[in-house]
């Protein structure tokens, strides 16, 4: 028995398997990324699969189980083109003529399958086509506009099948494999499709995740944001403690930020808290938390400090960050911080308000800067009160 090549069921071999792997790909993102429209995608590759596989088992006759599936499978991807493609508000009117929409491919099926004479074929095959095409101008056209990059795949996956749909039963295209014209009709319509939708659903995920990485992150500097500050502060209270030293608490002023805003202008104010934002991150380690409380203060959660001589170099280096002029971003200028540095050795903060009026008291320090320290840019506290820098050779900004 010599094997014989049959091209048409060569190719009809890789279009399954091509539309096997759409459809694992398909179910598998849809269950990693919760996205429905892919689940859609998933099931209509496999119910098309069934009911072609029941029609083989119960010996349907090829040419009607094709026939509707060539019909109701370009009907269901204008289905799906609705619901990604619909407008702001949809209205009792474009209920009804989806429903129509519907009740009309369901009649062209049952013309095919009752009647193979020339007028049902031409009646079939042009109905089709002139029910998707309006269906999609009604429904679909008018949010065109507001649908994201995705839709010129979708959009070519739908002509394509409906094209060829049509051709198919019309006759002007033929094949001698059993089912190649479904075939053909789903290898056109899934790849594009599935791509259409993973690049909605990553673009969505990405919303997503900048919704809720603004609650989290302070989404001019990257900073962490003020909630974040407070939900790390108040286990580093409690942390210290139970421990010898306990870390510290930073906030930072940019004190020369409203002469520096006449100086360069008012658009150069977000490139300044850029700016300070990105001095600070350099001056820090990589286990400290530092945050952006208001448009020119900063706040630096640090933990891993032994002893105040560590707390109050820390705070030098906050202070020199700010005069570096050889910034790439923008050269030449010198931020004038301030600096409160206080130990976290205070009473517990029981919940976030108690954490919200420490700070506020903390913050207060900086519009009422005491007399003592009126030529400095470094103010320490320890126990709630003032002291002096601890192993520091010059203290002359403290």
């Amino acid at each position: 028995m010599s094997p014989v090549f049959n091209p048409d069921t060569f190719v009809l071999g890789i279009a399954v398997g091509v539309l096997g792997l759409v459809m694992l790909l398909s179910l598998i993102i849809a269950y990693a990324y919760d996205e429905p429209t892919l689940f859609a995608l998933g099931g209509y590759l496999v119910m098309t699969n069934l009911v072609l596989l029941a029609g083989h088992q119960m010996a349907w006759p090829v040419q009607h189980v094709q026939a509707v599936l060539l019909i109701l499978g370009p009907t269901a991807v204008a289905g799906l083109h609705t619901w990604l493609l619909r407008k702001r508000t949809t209205g009792a009117a474009d209920k009804a003529f989806m429903a129509a929409t519907v009740l009309v491919a369901l009649a062209l099926a049952g013309l095919r399958l009752v009647d193979d004479s020339p007028f049902a074929v031409l009646a079939s095959s042009y109905g089709l086509g002139a029910l998707l095409l309006l269906s999609w101008l009604l429904l679909c056209l008018p949010a065109w506009r507001i649908s994201g990059p995705w839709k010129w795949w979708l959009l070519l996956g739908h002509v394509a099948g409906t094209v060829l749909a049509v051709l198919f039963l019309l006759g002007s295209m033929d094949s001698r494999a059993n089912y190649w014209p479904v075939a053909m009709l789903l290898l056109v319509q899934g790849p594009p499709t599935y791509l259409a939708l993973v690049w909605r659903s990553r673009l969505l995920n990405e919303g997503r995740l900048r919704g809720l990485a603004a609650k989290v992150t302070d989404p001019l500097t990257g900073l962490s944001s003020l909630g974040v500050l407070i939900d790390r502060l108040r286990p580093a209270i409690n942390r210290a403690q139970k421990v010898k030293h306990g870390g510290a608490l930073y906030l930072i002023a940019i004190h020369n930020f409203a002469g520096l805003v006449n100086e360069l202008g008012a658009d150069a104010k977000e490139k300044l808290i850029l700016e300070a934002a990105n001095r600070i991150r350099r001056a820090i380690s990589d286990s400290d938390t530092a945050a952006r409380i208001t448009e020119q203060l900063f706040a630096v959660v640090a933990q891993d400090l032994e002893d105040d001589g560590q707390v109050d170099s820390l705070a030098t280096r906050l202070l020199v960050s700010g005069l570096r002029i050889e910034s790439d971003f923008m050269p030449g200028v010198s931020l004038q911080f301030r600096v409160i540095a206080t130990g976290l050795k205070v009473p517990p903060l029981q919940d976030v308000a108690a954490a919200q009026n420490w700070l506020r008291g903390l913050l207060g320090h900086f519009g009422a800067w005491p007399d003592t320290h009126r030529s400095r840019n470094i103010l320490l506290f320890t126990n709630g009160q003032i002291r002096r820098p601890q192993n520091t050779s010059d203290n002359s900004t403290f």
